[in-house]
């Protein structure tokens, strides 16, 4: 009995042991799934970083290959537009003499033009035996337009639409109709005019002149 009594506790000590391992053992397989779902989602997420840049990377190489390109073709386009090298130390190491003497040419040919224009002017008129001469109708022209046109801005001045002016008729018409003594309108005689009106226009007149008593009867 003693011996069996003395076996329990180690029974019971062996026991305590083997449920912690399986406790143990059970938390850490329930600890695995989720190591294993952290180390896939951080791989996942440098390869996404990874990409990302590689991304950005390919980018810039292309932007910076696209300028290079535009850089050459701007650089081909002005050599074309450019004159040739050759032709431009040419010009540059040309001496300025040929210039200075072009001015004396261009002021002798400016000095011989002059007196071929005096007689070009000259020949317009050429005069002819006796008092006659003759002229160009382009030059009679020009005078009589403005010779037109000095007659157009006085008739203008004296009769324009800002001046009322009255002929001589009108203002004896005026008179008679705003006078004291209403009368008919006035009528001058005129050539133009057939003989009966211009007999009208005189006894008219006369009457006129009598009421005025501008001529003693």
């Amino acid at each position: 009995m003693a011996k069996a009594q003395r076996g329990d506790p180690d029974s019971s000590s062996e026991d305590t042991i083997n449920e912690k391992m399986v406790d143990h053992v059970d938390s850490t397989d329930d600890e695995a799934p989720d190591e294993v779902a952290f180390e896939d989602s951080k791989t996942v997420a440098l390869q996404s970083v990874k990409n990302a840049l590689e991304s950005a990377r390919r980018e810039r190489e292309s932007l910076k290959e696209k300028r290079r390109k535009r850089q050459l073709l701007f650089q081909e386009q002005k050599k074309r537009r450019l004159l040739p090298e050759d032709l431009l130390e040419e010009l540059e190491t040309a001496p300025t003499t040929q210039q200075e003497q072009q001015l004396p040419s261009e002021n002798k040919d400016e000095d011989e033009e002059e007196p071929m224009k005096k007689q070009r002017k000259a020949s317009k008129v050429r005069s002819l035996q006796g008092n006659y001469s003759v002229m160009r109708v382009k030059d009679d022209t020009i005078g009589s337009s403005q010779q037109q046109a000095a007659m157009d801005f006085i008739q203008s001045r004296l009769y324009g639409k800002g001046i009322q002016r009255m002929t001589n008729a009108q203002l004896l018409s005026l008179e008679k109709k705003r006078g004291p003594n209403k009368g008919a309108a006035v009528q001058f005689a005129n050539k133009q005019m057939s003989a009966e009106d211009n007999a009208k226009a005189q006894k008219c007149n006369k009457r006129w002149i009598r009421k005025k008593n501008l001529v003693p009867s």
